[in-house]
């Protein structure tokens, strides 16, 4: 998935002449799509049962993947990347759902997703040096191979839920969660929307590119796998917060490809702490889990749509990165800051888990 989010920008506007406003509408309308899916899936989760919806999305998802290869210029490229969004997004809220039934630790959990991203960013900007469409090649064959595990997952205990179609008390259960997510995830995503064109005019060419998002991951593996299940959920959030809104300030004053790397670890650690600990509220507070992992699914897609918006608004009247940066910073700041006062005096509830029925 990620070898597709890095290389589909350059795809855009080195081989299809296509502006850096334009960039943000394809990235944009990626978001768009994987936002309504991870709302309708994540309750079908819920409802329908973890597998089949995992099953179906990871299939999906392999076919509209494999459409990458034959766009040749940017009307078809949007439409296939707005079926990529809808088909990823359908899978995410009901695989942390399932995860979290099999007693699976949410830092465990996430540390595989920073492995595959770790292990695919390099791979895929080597295969982008020699052709960039076997990056998406790459992405297909990794999705195969992904779909053809779900075939094998196991069946679980859960309790089976009715969830309404717009689940009014598990959003406001989990608001402050969602909130500090899309303040800090939508001016994190104003950056990322541009982010791959940043480091190629730092100098970077497609493979250290690869290797630039590769340290990230790295950061993430190494903190997720160590430290994340050792803190409760709140306290994992607001130190992403204020680590990331650091990050983010600290994005402008690297002045070539070397200089960006430091930012890249550290990135990784603010990512580890934010999601896994994002990850664990909403699944420890929630008896429909899938719900309330896929609004949280939505909300990391709502951001992806806000933040190219963003990005199109301060690039136009600012030119240049360095704006963007320092906007995603204080809006950080400001996350944590609500993330903080609404969380003050509220103890973490776990639910109970009690199975009653295998699905």
């Amino acid at each position: 998935m990620f070898s597709a989010v890095t290389y589909v920008p350059l795809l855009a506007r080195e081989h299809f002449a296509i502006s850096e406003i334009l960039v943000t509408v394809l990235v944009g309308g990626y978001a768009t799509a994987s936002f309504i899916a991870s709302y309708i899936f994540g309750r079908a989760g819920d409802i329908y049962g973890r597998r089949i919806v995992i099953r179906i999305g990871l299939l999906l998802s392999t076919l509209t993947f494999g459409i990458l290869l034959f766009t040749t210029n940017f009307e078809t490229l949007f439409i296939v990347r707005i079926l990529n969004g809808f088909c990823i997004g359908m899978y995410p809220g009901a695989l942390a759902a399932y995860a979290y039934e099999s007693k699976m630790k949410m830092g465990r959990y996430a540390t595989w997703g920073a492995v595959g991203w770790g292990i695919g960013t390099p791979i895929a900007g080597y295969l982008a040096g020699v052709n960039i469409y076997f990056a998406f090649l790459m992405s297909t064959l990794f999705l195969v191979i992904a779909f053809g595990s779900a075939l094998t997952l196991p069946l679980v205990q859960r309790e089976v839920v009715k969830v309404p179609w717009f689940p009014v008390e598990t959003f406001k259960r989990n608001a402050s969660i969602y909130l500090a997510m899309f303040l800090r995830h939508s001016s994190a995503s104003a950056i990322w929307a541009l982010w791959p064109l940043f480091l190629f005019d730092l100098g970077g060419d497609l493979f250290s590119i690869g290797l630039v998002n590769a340290i990230n991951a790295l950061g993430q593996v190494l903190f997720m796998a160590t430290i994340t299940d050792r803190f409760e959920s709140k306290r994992l959030v607001s130190i992403g917060l204020i680590t990331s809104a650091i990050t983010f300030f600290g994005f402008p004053l690297a002045r070539n490809i070397i200089e960006i790397l430091p930012t890249q670890f550290l990135l990784g650690f603010t990512w580890a702490t934010l999601y896994v600990g994002s990850l664990k509220f909403v699944t420890e507070n929630n008896k429909e889990r899938s719900t309330a992992a896929g609004f949280l699914t939505s909300i990391i897609a709502l951001s992806g749509i806000a933040g190219p918006i963003i990005a199109a608004v301060i690039y136009t009247i600012l030119p240049g990165y360095a704006p963007i940066m320092i906007y995603a910073g204080i809006m950080t700041f400001i996350a944590y800051g609500l993330f903080w006062f609404t969380n003050r005096n509220n103890k973490t509830e776990i639910v109970d888990e009690m199975p009653l029925e295998i699905i």
